[in-house]
């Protein structure tokens, strides 16, 4: 009777463990469904190009160019405050919206800029766009925003911020900000130099502002190009003093007679020289005979003691991004020192053929470095997909926006420079991060977006495919979660932060900022 009791009390057992493992594998199913079907649901948030780029867009581990990948950005400005490389480009992303690539780039629907930020030149975090022109824009008044230029400057013991554009090639305006990244406003509600001003005439595209600080507070604009018959001397470049305020013109524009300009102004000073710098035209040289003669779309530069002139011209430093990347296209640059080296900044068309492109002239931002004689003179110099090396290492230890990486596959960032997965185990790679000084049980939290239906996100050292685990965090549909975090055992470490399912992510953060 026992045996046949406890033998009842058993079937029972198996049928209730076999009842159990089908609720679970059913209960697992469910959530599968219905986290693909969120995700479906979630994609069509995300723009046509935002996916493309996440399906097609490959930048090689070993490749620190383009410095982002899923923006095409041109005409990059650099700002280097607070020991942090800002970078401010026309945004491109904004006409590949438009045409997906069906229309060459024509820029006219360009009118805001985007702008990206780094503390070490290898992992850069997308700041976000500035609304330059147009209704929605601060200078209402502009129709686009081209080529922009940046500085700093301490006025009336507070430090502020100055961004020139052009609008078209018609004007030159002016926004202020508190702050690197805003909010800019339009201190003059017009341009701050368009056409009928005095010694204008023969700039005909009055557009590439450059802008410096010297040394004793005093700001100084350059801008102008183009050429009409004659290409050898087009003097169509101009530069100027500027008022204390930033925001005005304290003499007329003065003209720089730079030998075969088409556009791109630049502008630097190392030691007491002054170096203009400008991208040569693509006339053609057939049957011409000049001195000096110079290839055509290059960086040319001339110098001076004085930072309005006169220029003497002396050569060509950069060669155009076509020798090296396939597309030829303008050359447009921006020299800048971080951390005692010298880095050029500038456009090349590496990736709307991998996209799929049938139309060109969407750029992307690269960097290099660049190399000053002892003598003061610039060597003939070429880019590298392989970019720059890393100056010093990533922080972990602090919020760190999602949008923030070297690289990534799969991975959709959003315009609201949130990350989501195109597909399970996706990817960012963050190069050089330094996990020395972290809590002896450290945790990781994440933030994501509200709405989405949930999924994990892995943490992983050394190597995407078969590195070390440091965190899993599953994550629901709260807007936070935590997990424990291993250190990874070298210290110095990339890290790979892994997306599976319907999660946004917002941020993440290790340790004792939680």
């Amino acid at each position: 009777m026992k045996k046949r009791i406890f033998s009842i009390i058993l079937i029972g057992m198996v049928i209730i463990m076999v009842c159990s493992c089908d609720n679970k594998e059913k209960k697992a199913e469910l959530r599968a469904q219905e986290t693909e079907a969120g995700r479906e649901e979630s994609l069509k948030k995300f723009t046509a190009l935002q996916k493309l780029i996440a399906e097609k867009g490959v930048k090689l581990p070993a490749e620190n160019n383009p410095v982002v990948l899923h923006k095409f950005n041109a005409d990059p400005a650099v700002l280097v405050y607070d020991d942090t490389v800002y970078i401010y480009c026309t945004n491109d992303a904004q006409q590949a919206e438009f045409s997906l690539g069906k229309t060459d780039n024509g820029y006219e629907k360009i009118n805001t800029l985007n702008v990206f930020s780094s503390k070490d030149l290898v992992n850069w975090t997308d700041c976000g766009i500035v609304k330059v022109a147009g209704p929605n824009g601060a200078a209402k008044w502009a129709r686009n925003s081209w080529a922009p230029a940046i500085c700093t400057k301490k006025i009336n013991g507070k430090d502020k911020f100055f961004l020139y554009f052009a609008d078209s090639a018609n004007g030159i305006g002016v926004l202020q900000a508190d702050s690197p990244l805003g909010p800019f406003e339009d201190p003059l509600g017009k341009a701050l130099v368009s056409r009928g001003m005095p010694n204008i005439d023969g700039v005909y595209w009055l557009f590439d502002p450059a802008v410096i600080v010297d040394d004793d507070g005093t700001g100084y604009l350059y801008f102008g190009g183009g050429h009409q018959a004659e290409f050898i001397h087009p003097k169509s470049a101009r530069c100027a003093r500027l008022g204390e305020d930033m925001i005005s013109l304290a003499c007329d524009p003065i003209e720089i007679d730079a030998p075969f300009l088409f556009e791109d102004s630049g502008i630097n000073k190392i030691g007491d020289t002054y170096y203009y710098s400008y991208c040569t035209n693509w006339q053609s040289r057939d049957g011409v005979q000049a001195d000096p003669m110079l290839p055509i779309a290059v960086i040319a530069y001339m110098t001076s003691k004085n930072p309005l002139g006169p220029f003497e011209f002396k050569g060509y430093t950069l060669e155009n991004p076509g020798t090296m990347f396939g597309p030829w296209g303008n050359n447009h640059h921006w020299i800048f020192s971080f951390r005692g080296k010298y880095y050029i900044a500038y456009h090349a068309q590496i990736i709307e053929k991998t996209l799929g492109f049938e139309k060109g002239g969407y750029r992307n931002l690269m960097i290099t470095d660049f190399t000053v004689n002892e003598d003061g003179s610039w060597p003939i110099q070429k880019g590298t997909k392989a970019g720059v090396e890393q100056s010093g290492t990533f922080n972990p230890f602090e919020k760190v926006p999602a949008a923030t990486m070297c690289y990534s596959r799969n991975m959709i960032v959003s315009s609201r420079q949130t990350v989501y997965a195109l597909k399970d185990n996706a990817y960012l790679c963050i190069k050089g991060v330094d996990f020395a000084g972290g809590t002896s049980t450290p945790t990781v939290k994440v933030e994501v977006a509200p709405d989405h239906k949930g999924g994990s996100i892995e943490f992983r050292a050394g190597n995407f495919a078969n590195g070390e685990l440091l965190a899993k965090v599953e994550v629901g549909e709260e807007t936070t979660a935590t997990a424990a975090f291993t250190a990874p055992t070298d210290k110095l470490s990339d890290l790979f932060v892994v997306l599976s399912g319907d999660v946004e992510l917002v941020s993440w953060v290790i340790d004792q900022y939680l």
